[in-house]
């Protein structure tokens, strides 16, 4: 396991895709904090997730301890990555991760793209 990023603040599921299958989660209006962090999850093709995060770290998975952890599941999930959320309570298995800070709002719209809802 391999930590890849990690936030002291907190974030919160801003938006999912179901048609281009993109997770957001978004850390924005953080006391003590001057910029917004947007995170997101592109391919993503299976989550476990809470609706909200007092600190973010992430961990990629590889290997054994991936298939442990998604035991029942089949060999294209599996061929995924799996993306750690805070320990083994939460989870995200998509094609990649990315990351981007700013000085912007909840109005201003994602690095990511114009994705429903964060125009």
């Amino acid at each position: 396991m391999q930590k890849i990023a990690e936030w002291h603040r907190g974030f919160q599921v801003w938006q999912y895709s179901v048609s281009h299958s993109t997770l957001l989660l978004r850390s924005v209006n953080v006391a003590g904090f001057s910029t917004r962090i947007d995170v997101v999850f592109v391919g993503v093709e299976l989550m476990l997730i809470r609706p909200t995060y007092s600190k973010l770290i992430i961990f990629c998975v590889e290997g054994d301890e991936k298939r442990e952890i998604l035991v029942n599941e089949s060999e294209e999930v599996i061929g995924k990555q799996l993306f750690l959320l805070d320990g083994k309570a939460s989870y995200v298995v998509a094609g990649g991760f990315s990351w981007h800070e700013d000085a912007g709002d909840h109005h201003t719209p994602s690095r990511f793209g114009p994705l429903r809802g964060t125009e």
